[in-house]
């Protein structure tokens, strides 16, 4: 068990910030975020960046009692916030349970909220100016807002979704209209602007947002080329359809083989060969984006060359969620012995201020903790006294692309079931801040939203264009009494699906990953599908044929963004899933652990252990013998090594640079060989060879499967110079190559500087792109691979978010943290607080002791009433 601690706040010296904000005042034009206001009014000692701060001055811990009013109606409210980056709310009504989230919500992460919003909605450029552009037409054209208002639309007003949204609403602008101008975060100050009231749809349109950066893939524009260049041999070796190494899937065969009984569709699909169509500029003509240049380079204006440019300013405006995976599972009584135990820990954005707010939420028939998007109401993560709840990304397919063909004589209609059909078109005005506003025709065809830029040829079908209500889902959850009930509200989370794992306090576990999948009855889905109306959406699987687990045989269930099911399942769900080394590594870990406890969990969460070491590095270790290396140091380093991706361990620095070079070496000759460039995602994409994550995705599978099975297979040979190589060679050359990147990186060999502390970071960027308000970079273990996840040399991304819950005894034996602290606000002592403590893999208490009696309601001794 890891000693938990409990950290003063760490003071900030307000000279250094004030001198990091000068120097961005100075430094002005390197702003990502626009231009900036005057100088002398940002100086001003009354109204610019020192003058008082409400979210720093106000921010008092400890308890507090208020009485909230709202139309009429009054209730008592208890307030406790604690430093390590939660806020409990108590409450004798719902509403002002909600109310309150909602106030305290705005009060620490107000600006987070307003961009995040003005990003879905499409209104960034208002604020920031013409850099924005882009990310508001694409945003625009997923017409997020529209969604969102037709969901608020479709709602009772008696329903709990509408009372959470309109009470958090509320609270949102009772604490916009208590504060001044002065009192305003730094970034409406240096973008010189006031948010606007919070409106029920902002909420949604923020759900509409999360769904989106959770579930969207543009993988078929980028796969497309690999279907029009890659012989059909080469497609079917190096991209199955199905994960050519071994897998531990989610829901394998054996454990529930009823969502294998229909006849699905996989059948009558063609998943190796392309089924029409060329994206090159020879079969239409492309469109320069608003803030895309064009070039006379040919391939500079491709469509995968606009699609760069197009997500690339989506990201340096604002940080977006990025997604690389997430570990849960979950326990049962029968396998511990005493109470089912629960784990998660979802990859996503490391950032400060966090992605996530801490709350602990008591009201009638209530009292749910855990963890919040700041904009939304409820707890999306965590526990309540009955169930825990966790989930990691499904990875399933949820965006698929369509080409539509144009009428020559009107180029608002095109071809669908034989007939010219006329597009949807919604006309948009885009405001521009320090320029005149720019119009947008955003067109909508049956198969899908037209992206922007590129002609209206390519249509993006995403399931999140349709409305639905997660939000409902997640508040379902958050009063929910057993994994029944929560499978049941689980039915209803639509887009953005997930692997939900769920855990109760009789004992009970099941993961869930319930949603929309749509049903195409012939094609090729991995690439771009014609939009002809033979390639729609026929359906949906059905509910009782999606992959779902309760309370199997083998006491356990996990996720790890690996595959969920067996090669014979009958529906197309995917293809391009996780490789599965942290799937592996806590099947192996659960399957042989007696009796888990919550101390065994925590250190399988906290497992520096890389699964690949156990395929690689042995196969390894027997080339460099055959080669005579075995007598080297380097040698030696890795033949002694455990496979730990620790902050001391020189043989995992080696062992992560040789994986590196081992995949590009034996796959990126054939990328160039059938002219897959880097415009066109060499090193972009994960099956292209991303430089970035080096050990996901199908290469690194068949690496894996020829490695130890077919060490001399023909798709070890160089297809450029028609070299004859082997796995043997390979890997040789890429421990060499390995090798000198770490002596021009570290120096000569060095069991110190070699170490993998030296060379590894974690680090919190600002959300804004400010990079002066970055959070502290610090050695971290771990990489792609490892349960605690770190991905990349210097990680951005990793557990945004670590529980662990034993739900025999929830109140004192639940535990978790998220790296960040409560505020936004630069000069709080609670901006980034907790950063190390995360880092060092320690854990809070989430319900400790000593709170008033109120925060133990509907628990063993607890208040009768919240």
């Amino acid at each position: 068990m890891l000693f938990r601690t409990t950290r003063h706040p760490v003071k900030r010296r307000r000279l250094i910030i004030s001198l990091a904000i000068l120097a961005i005042l100075l430094a002005g034009t390197a702003l990502p975020i626009g231009s900036l206001p005057p100088l002398q009014k940002l100086l001003n000692p009354e109204t610019g960046i020192w003058a008082p701060s409400s979210p720093v001055n106000n921010l008092e811990l400890g308890q507090q009692s208020t009485t909230i009013v709202l139309n009429g109606t009054s209730a008592r409210v208890d307030l406790n916030i604690d430093q390590n980056g939660f806020v409990r709310i108590a409450s004798n009504e719902t509403w002002a349970m909600y109310f309150e989230q909602g106030y305290m919500t705005a009060k620490l992460r107000l600006t987070q909220m307003d961009f995040t919003r003005r990003l879905a909605e499409g209104n960034l450029s208002a604020i920031v100016g013409s850099s924005a552009l882009s990310s508001d037409e694409f945003y625009r054209t997923l017409e997020m807002y529209p969604v969102a208002t037709e969901v608020i639309n479709n709602l009772s007003k008696s329903s709990a979704a509408y009372i959470a949204v309109s009470s958090f609403t509320a609270g949102v602008n009772s604490y916009m209209s208590s504060i001044s101008s002065p009192s305003l975060p730094l970034l409406f100050k240096l973008l010189d602007y006031t948010p606007t009231q919070w409106k029920m749809e902002d909420t949604y349109v923020v759900q509409q947002l999360l769904t989106w950066q959770l579930s969207s893939s543009f993988d078929p524009l980028f796969f497309n080329y690999a279907l029009e260049k890659m012989p059909e041999n080469v497609i079917t070796s190096l991209y199955p359809a199905y994960p050519s190494s071994v897998q531990f899937p989610m829901v394998p065969y054996s454990l529930n083989p009823a969502i294998y009984s229909e006849s699905g569709n996989l059948k009558n699909l063609t998943l190796y060969s392309p089924t029409i169509l060329s994206l090159n500029l020879s079969s239409f003509q492309t469109a320069a984006l608003v803030t895309a240049p064009r070039s006379n380079n040919s391939e500079a204006n491709s469509i995968i060359s606009q699609l760069w440019s197009q997500l690339n300013s989506v990201r340096t405006t604002f940080h977006s969620i990025d997604d690389k995976g997430s570990n849960n599972w979950a326990v049962s009584s029968n396998l511990t012995g005493g109470g089912a135990i629960l784990a998660n820990d979802p990859h996503l954005s490391i950032t400060v201020p966090p992605i996530w707010l801490g709350f602990q939420l008591v009201g009638p028939g209530e009292n749910v903790i855990g963890v919040s998007f700041p904009g939304t109401p409820g707890i999306v993560l965590g526990h309540n006294p009955y169930i825990a709840w966790a989930a990691t990304d499904s990875n399933v397919q949820a965006t698929y692309f369509y080409f539509e063909t144009l009428n020559p004589a009107n180029s608002n209609e095109y071809m669908h079931n034989g007939q010219w059909t006329k597009f949807s078109i919604l006309n948009e005005s885009i405001p521009v801040a320090g320029s005149t506003p720019t119009s947008i025709s955003v067109k909508r065809a049956i198969n899908g939203a037209m992206i922007p830029g590129w002609n209206n040829t390519i249509a993006l079908d995403w399931t999140g264009l349709y409305p639905s209500d997660e939000l409902s889902a997640l508040l379902s959850l958050d009063v929910a009494q057993n994994v029944s009930a929560a499978q049941n509200a689980l039915t209803n989370f639509k887009v953005g699906i997930q692997n939900w794992a769920v855990a109760d306090n009789k004992g009970n576990i099941g993961i869930f990953t319930y949603g929309y999948y749509p049903i195409i009855e012939k094609g090729n889905p991995r690439g771009v599908l014609p939009g002809n109306g033979s390639f729609d959406w026929v359906g949906s699987i059905p509910l009782s044929e999606q992959p779902h687990q309760y309370d199997p045989p083998n006491g356990f269930v996990f996720s790890a963004n690996q595959i969920q099911v067996s090669p014979n399942y009958p529906y197309y769900i995917g293809w391009n899933f996780e490789s599965g080394y942290r799937a592996a590594e806590i099947f192996t870990v659960l399957n042989s652990t007696y009796k888990p406890n919550v101390s065994q969990m925590e250190q399988l969460q906290l497992s520096n252990h890389d699964y690949s070491s156990n395929i690689f590095l042995k196969p390894l270790l027997s080339a460099l013998e055959r080669s005579n290396y075995s007598s080297i140091p380097e040698t030696d380093t890795l033949a002694a090594w455990n496979g730990n991706m620790d902050l001391n361990s020189t043989a995992a620095s080696i062992y992560y640079f040789w994986l590196n070079s081992y995949i590009n070496d034996t796959f990126v000759p054939y990328l160039e060989h059938y002219n897959i460039t880097v415009t066109e995602g060499l090193y972009g994409t994960t099956f292209f060879a991303a430089s970035n994550a080096i050990n996901q995705g199908p290469l690194v599978e068949d690496l894996a499967n020829w490695t130890v099975n077919f060490p001399t297979i023909q798709w070890f040979n160089n297809p450029v110079n028609g070299e004859k190589r082997n796995a043997t060679t390979l890997m040789v050359q890429g421990f060499h190559e390995a090798l000198q990147e770490l002596s021009a990186l570290k120096g000569n060999y060095s069991q110190t500087s070699w170490q993998w502390g030296n060379i590894h970071t974690r680090y919190d960027p600002n959300l804004f792109g400010l990079p002066a308000l970055d959070g502290p970079a610090l050695p971290a273990p771990g990489d792609d691979n490892t349960p605690n996840a770190a991905y990349g040399i210097n990680s951005t991304i990793g557990p945004s978010w670590r529980q662990i819950t034993d739900m025999s005894r929830p109140l004192n034996s639940s535990f978790g943290i998220y790296p960040g602290g409560l505020s936004e606000n630069y000069i709080s002592p609670y901006y980034s607080n907790t950063v190390e403590d995360w880092n060092n893999g320690v854990y809070y208490t989430l319900i400790p002791s000593g709170l008033p009696p109120e925060f133990y309601y509907l628990y063993p001794g607890g208040s009768s009433s919240p």
